[in-house]
């Protein structure tokens, strides 16, 4: 008989390290970058000067103003009340204004163009040839059923009958 042979295990020894160092972390410091100041010279536009300048409230509720530029920009409006046109969120009676005027610049083309106006009622109301309007169609619009048809019953209303009553003798 043969008899095992008997061999020690091998050892497992942890692996040892040195001892950490630190350093100090490294610090960001830019150099300091100088730029004059931003100058910005004078303006590239030439003041446009007012020509004409009046407004006109003598204290009845009615108004007017006007004023007219150098560079072709005019304005006029009138406003007249209308009183007892509804009542405000307090429930105070409130005047509505009649306003008509009309107001005018020149384009990038060298053409005045011309808006008037009036504002009532019926909300501001512009006029100019400027305004886009509605192409005329030459064909009629077409007559068009109804989006919803309220459905018609398909049977009479029941007629009322009484519940059996047994009859007991």
């Amino acid at each position: 008989m043969k008899l095992p042979s008997y061999r020690p295990r091998p050892t497992y020894a942890a692996p040892t390290y040195a001892a950490p160092t630190y350093a100090p972390a490294p610090t960001y410091k830019p150099q300091p970058k100088y730029a004059p100041a931003p100058s910005y010279g004078h303006s590239s536009y030439k003041p446009i000067a007012i020509l004409e300048q009046e407004d006109v409230h003598p204290g009845d509720g009615t108004y007017s103003s006007k004023f007219s530029t150098e560079n072709g920009i005019y304005r006029s409006e009138t406003g007249v009340p209308v009183p007892g046109y509804g009542k405000n969120a307090y429930g105070e009676s409130e005047d509505l204004y009649r306003q008509e005027g009309s107001w005018s610049y020149t384009n990038g083309y060298g053409e005045e163009v011309k808006v008037a106006f009036v504002a009532d009622e019926n909300g501001y109301q512009p006029s100019s040839d400027i305004l886009p309007t509605p192409v005329p169609t030459e064909y009629p619009t077409p007559e068009v059923d109804p989006a919803y048809v309220e459905p018609q019953p398909s049977y009479g209303k029941p007629a009322y009958q009484p519940a059996y009553k047994p009859a007991y003798n």
